[in-house]
């Protein structure tokens, strides 16, 4: 009788240890470590920014804007050159780059997505090109570019006499951009300008761009009005005068002017006028 009973004990054992053995169990190994998860990366920001400035302060803000979609024959409803741009609807980001402008809050052109290339400023003035991404008015392409210019305000006081001009060298510019989008950004090679105090007018300006196969493409502008949206030789000027020095006013001109070969070119230049 005892020895049946170590038997029947003894084949439970067994049982019991089979039964482990093919569960896995009764060794010491432990199961395999989860392998830890991979942190998913940031996405991309929606904008991103190439250049810095310093956001411009005041209120109102002078504003000028060359839309993408803007012909050198007439302005488009985007094209502006207004000194009365409430600050609330400027947004910058933290580099300088504005991401919107707008009179109210009916009427906001922003940049949704892209980039925002040829960023500069010293806080007098601020300047940048959309490209390569969508606004609130249109896609634009890599070759395209919507130009803007913000800064402070400065209406000129008039002074009469035939000496009473000042004269404008190049500050800084946006890269010009073919309205087609059929051809890479150029390069401003130049720009000048004066201003005639009895108007005070803008008196004349000159640009020279190059882009494809234009290697000095070339406007002159004459008698053409100091601030607002107006047409001199065939080019679209966009002017607003800026700062807080009536001796040394900046001057940002936006333009749509036409080309050789390139079609219809549009830029932003700034320009230090003394």
């Amino acid at each position: 009788m005892q020895n049946k009973i170590k038997l029947t004990l003894s084949a439970i054992s067994v049982a019991s240890l089979l039964s482990l053995a093919a569960c896995g169990g009764g060794g010491g190994d432990s199961a395999p470590a989860k392998p830890a998860d991979t942190p998913t990366p940031p996405p991309a920001p929606a904008i991103t920014v190439q250049g810095s400035a310093t956001a411009v302060a005041g209120d109102p803000l002078a504003v000028v804007f060359v839309p993408q979609t803007e012909a050198s024959t007439k302005p488009v409803l985007q094209s502006i050159a207004s000194n009365a741009f409430p600050a609330q609807y400027q947004k910058a980001t933290s580099e300088g780059a504005y991401t919107q402008i707008g009179i109210d809050a009916n009427s906001l052109i922003s940049l949704t997505a892209g980039k925002i290339v040829d960023v500069a400023g010293n806080g007098g003035f601020s300047i940048g090109r959309w490209t390569a991404g969508s606004s609130s008015i249109g896609s634009i392409s890599v070759n395209q570019g919507a130009h803007y210019a913000v800064g402070k305000p400065l209406a000129l006081q008039r002074v009469l006499g035939p000496t009473a001009k000042l004269n404008c060298t190049l500050q800084s510019a946006t890269s010009p951009t073919a309205v087609s989008g059929n051809f890479a950004p150029g390069k401003l090679q130049a720009a000048t300008a004066v201003i005639d105090l009895n108007g005070p007018v803008l008196d004349s300006a000159s640009l020279d761009v190059s882009i494809g196969a234009d290697a000095h493409a070339t406007a002159t502008i004459g008698g053409a009005a100091i601030t607002g949206i107006s047409g001199s030789n065939g080019v679209l000027l966009h002017t607003q005068t800026i700062g807080s020095d009536q001796a040394k006013p900046l001057l940002a001109l936006g333009y749509a002017m036409p080309t050789p070969s390139s079609g219809d070119v549009t830029g932003v230049v700034v320009l230090q006028c003394q």
